[in-house]
């Protein structure tokens, strides 16, 4: 999907995998959408409609949290990772 996308990348669309997302403002995002659907359309691209979340304002998205503001801290991430226990060196 890099190969494919490439043009777009860093300047509205950001990809991990199989996964994409379109980031844009309101003004310029349908065009940025149709784009980027009519490229899955060229390239047979198959979508998943189960993993399809559209027009949203924040959220986790591809294990971010995704806001007007920008990303923001997980809380949960780094609960996780300050309860973890201290590495026995067992040698």
């Amino acid at each position: 999907m890099t190969k494919e996308f490439q043009k777009n990348l860093d300047n509205f669309m950001k990809i991990f995998l199989d996964d994409f997302i379109i980031y844009s403002d309101m003004k310029t995002h349908l065009q940025k959408f149709k784009l980027s659907f009519y490229k899955c359309m060229e390239y047979k691209i198959n979508l998943n409609p189960k993993k399809c979340t559209f027009m949203i304002f924040s959220g986790v998205i591809m294990g971010f949290i995704i806001s007007k503001e920008g990303k923001l801290l997980n809380l949960k991430k780094i609960q996780a990772i300050v309860n973890m226990d201290v590495p026995q060196n067992s040698l």
